[in-house]
């Protein structure tokens, strides 16, 4: 079977989920090795909503931050400003500004269980 990309972007554990098991209930449940790990990882990391996953993702894309590392702390869901921070100093150009960790926090917060961050 041969397969066309037709286009490509970054997913969450989430989205990840929901898209293989998709895929599984199609074929019947039929896993190649790799498939079998990545869905079983997937049932332990990706159990949240894959709508409020993208929906954090893309409150986190509004507040300038590119997409890969959007995606990653919503797969993440840190709490802690430190290790935020830490994520976003990843991004060359990126300006981490205390406003920048603040708007990540409210972003990640309905979606990560802490309800809206505080600051």
């Amino acid at each position: 079977m041969f397969r066309r990309v037709e286009s490509r972007r970054y997913l969450t554990y989430a989205e990840a989920r929901e898209l293989l098991q998709r895929r599984i209930s199609e074929s019947g449940g039929a896993l190649n090795p790799i498939q079998e790990r990545t869905w079983e990882y997937l049932k332990t990391f990706g159990q949240k909503d894959p709508a409020a996953a993208r929906g954090a993702v893309e409150a986190l894309l509004k507040a300038g931050i590119p997409e890969h590392l959007a995606v990653q702390l919503v797969n993440m869901c840190p709490e802690d400003e430190g290790f935020i921070n830490l994520i976003l100093s990843a991004e060359e150009g990126l300006q981490v500004t205390e406003e920048l960790i603040s708007k990540v926090k409210e972003a990640l917060g309905p979606y990560c269980g802490g309800g809206p961050a505080q600051a």
